[in-house]
Formats: C-alpha cells, structure tokens, sequence
C-alpha cells in the first residue's frame, strides 16, 4: 500500500466522475437560472438563515437561563453558522436571471447580514459574560432580522422584479 489509504485509490476517478456529472447537468457553465429556479433557491436559502437565527436565539435564551451547558450553547451557534454557510455557499454561486441582478443582490446582501449576526452571537456566546442586557440586545436584533428576511422571501416569492429595485 505504500502509505496510501485504500480510499484514495478511488479518490481520482470519482472526482472526475463527480466533475463530469456536473458539467452534464449545467452546473458551472454560467447560464442565468430560470425565475422560478431563483426563486426557489432564494426561497430555500433565506428559510435556511431564518432558521439558523432561530437556533442561534434559542442559544442565546438557553445561556442567559442557564439553561444549558455553555459549551453546548457555543456548539449550537456554532453549527448555526455551518449549515447556513453552506446552503449560502450554495446559493451564491449560482447564476441569477438577467432581470433579477439587483434582486439576486438584494437576497446576498440580506444572507450577509444574518452571516455577520449568527457570527456575533457565537463571538458573544463563546465570550464568557452573556448579560442579561446584552442578550435581550442580541435577541431583538435576531428577531428584527428574521422578520426583514421573511418580508424578503414573501417579496422574492410574490415579486422578484421589484426586490432591490430602489
């Protein structure tokens, strides 16, 4: 064997296959989505943010309580983070339609701002001293920005034209 893992003999051949799969189906080759595609995933990523802020409050609750082990409130916010920068990931490299650039925008712009939040919160979690002041602060600005992305989503699902025009 050499030193090699027994996995990586397979390593080559499925990436090659996994590339290919993808350049079958359209990925990365840069043509717009449809409308209705867009919607969809703006639909599914901003429901992914939502919830991540809902678990990232629900941390911050649990911690001002007592409620929890601190270390697994960290953890929470922590896996917060993770699985909406991956759907976030996800969404951001795909191809908007050519009408809905500042609408695509708009949705980034709003997914950056629940990134930046989620982030503070793990920050101010993992920081020993969690106030009461200081996550009653935290939680009113989660809420606030749950309702603007729900206001958002219902906006990309009614009329995507109108997102980020000004």
């Amino acid at each position: 064997m050499g030193g090699r893992s027994r996995g990586s003999t397979y390593a080559g051949p499925l990436l090659a296959l996994l590339a290919g799969a993808a350049l079958i189906s359209g990925c990365g080759t840069g043509r717009p989505s449809s409308t209705s595609a867009w919607q969809s995933a703006s639909d599914r990523v901003l429901g992914t943010a939502i919830s991540g802020l809902g678990t990232a409050r629900i941390a911050v609750e649990q911690e001002r309580r007592n409620g929890v082990f601190h270390t697994y409130a960290v953890v929470t916010a922590t896996d917060a983070i993770e699985t909406t920068g991956k759907e976030i990931s996800s969404y951001q490299v795909a191809q908007p339609p050519d009408a809905l650039h500042s609408a695509n925008a708009a949705v980034g712009d709003a997914l950056d701002e629940a990134t930046s939040l989620l982030v503070e919160v793990r920050v101010t979690l993992a920081s020993p001293g969690l106030t009461a002041e200081s996550a009653s602060r935290l939680v009113k600005r989660i809420d606030a920005l749950r309702d603007k992305l729900d206001k958002l989503d219902k906006a990309v699902e009614k009329s995507p034209q109108s997102v980020g025009s000004r």
